[in-house]
């Protein structure tokens, strides 16, 4: 039974390694910063009723901008990371969504009705995440420098392609601006 067991699981980890992320792919850096003059960044929690996955996303934009030679330095940053993301299920009759947050979009100047429903009729969620990088001084006043969002509809819903998400809206920062599609493969953004 448990040779059995360890069969089933091995094969269910193989086929995660094979699923994509297909991803929209927003990127609006503000007209004429030069990132190559900031090299620090810390980041900042919007929410704390999102705390642990805030934290799992935080890190993974962590992991990108580290991997694009950015260095993290919580005491003195050149700027500051702010994630905004949500889910909502997209069934057969419409769109329906219970709001887990109204939060400002400032990719889009709008508010954005974005939340979880945990409904068992559900057959994709539209998953959201938005990547702002702001300046770290005056809190109430900051200068966002560069703003990003990735959205996808899978039948899984954040927990599971999160990663994927900011992964795939810092993949062309800070240098590209406009929209892109790109599919990533899940097993990649561990």
């Amino acid at each position: 039974m448990q040779k059995l067991l360890l069969v089933v699981m091995l094969f269910v980890m193989s086929l995660s390694g094979c699923v994509y992320v297909d991803m929209n792919i927003q990127n609006k850096p503000t007209p004429g910063l030069d990132f190559k003059t900031v090299h620090t960044f810390a980041y900042k929690k919007a929410d704390d009723s999102k705390s642990t996955l805030e934290t799992v996303l935080l890190e993974a934009a962590r992991v990108e901008l580290e991997a694009k030679g950015f260095a993290y330095d919580s005491e003195n940053p050149d700027f500051l990371v702010i994630l905004n993301f949500g889910s909502k299920s997209v069934i057969e009759r419409g769109v329906t969504y219970t709001r887990d947050a109204n939060n400002y979009d400032l990719l889009h100047n709008t508010y954005a009705n974005i939340g979880v429903v945990k409904t068992g009729d559900e057959s994709r969620n539209d998953n959201t995440v938005r990547v702002y990088m702001v300046t770290p001084e005056n809190e109430e006043l900051r200068t966002y420098l560069w703003r990003g969002s990735a959205t996808s509809n899978d039948q899984d819903g954040l927990g599971i392609v999160g990663k994927c998400l900011v992964k795939g809206a810092l993949l062309k920062f800070p240098e590209a601006s406009g929209d892109f599609r790109e599919k990533i493969r899940l097993g990649t953004c561990e």
